[in-house]
């Protein structure tokens, strides 16, 4: 005998639009309120959910915040079998294409929120730790293994490229700045690609050959 579904009941498939709806819903939020002073009720109106439901996919506001991070990392993160070239051409378009993508005005209002709330609440920082690990570092850690890079060493190597290419991204979100030009990022990127390839001694090299 077919079971028949009862009335009100949403499928897998309503439900996981729920679920995403929420998390797009939620970004807004925290990125225009900050994550103390987000509120769940505002978030479950403006997704046209009730309060119930928001708790039966996210516990807590954490639990909501880290599912956020989540997509939003996972939106950042450039796709790597695009990523063409040589491995300076490579690191060079994603460090160019992480900066733009760093820079919108979601991304900015979120990165501040963590400095910012981050000192009170050490779950965020655990969460947004979590995040750059799989999102920034782990995308550059493969490229360096596919070169050869071993993979005990690949990680330390990934995440000091990552901190040199996002330096002036961060520089200017802590210190005041207008935000970079696509020109600028170009530029950088192509900077600390060199830099961290061939490190320093080339250039004191051709300075020392020239004095």
């Amino acid at each position: 005998m077919r079971i028949k579904r009862r009335a009100g009941r949403p499928t897998a498939e309503v439900a996981e639009q729920k679920r995403m709806n929420l998390i797009l819903v939620a970004l807004e939020e925290f990125a225009r309120s900050g994550f103390h002073a987000a509120s769940l009720r505002d978030i479950a109106e403006k997704a046209e959910v009730s309060s119930r439901t928001l708790y039966n996919h996210f516990p807590d506001k954490l639990a909501l915040f880290e599912a956020s991070l989540e997509h939003s990392g996972a939106q950042l993160m450039p796709d790597l079998p695009d990523l063409e070239g040589d491995l300076h051409t490579r690191l060079v378009t994603y460090a160019t294409e992480m900066q733009r993508q760093l820079s919108s005005t979601r991304s900015t209002r979120i990165a501040r929120l963590i400095y910012r709330e981050g000192g009170e609440f050490d779950e965020l920082r655990q969460i947004a730790r979590h995040q750059f690990e799989r999102h920034q570092v782990s995308p550059v850690a493969e490229l360096l293994e596919k070169e050869g890079v071993a993979e005990a060493d690949s990680r330390a190597f990934a995440k000091q490229f990552v901190a040199m290419a996002f330096g002036e991204w961060q520089r200017r979100l802590l210190f005041g700045g207008p935000p970079l030009t696509p020109d600028e990022m170009a530029a950088h990127a192509r900077f600390v690609t060199q830099l961290f390839l061939n490190g320093i001694t080339p250039t004191l090299r051709g300075n020392d050959a020239g004095l």
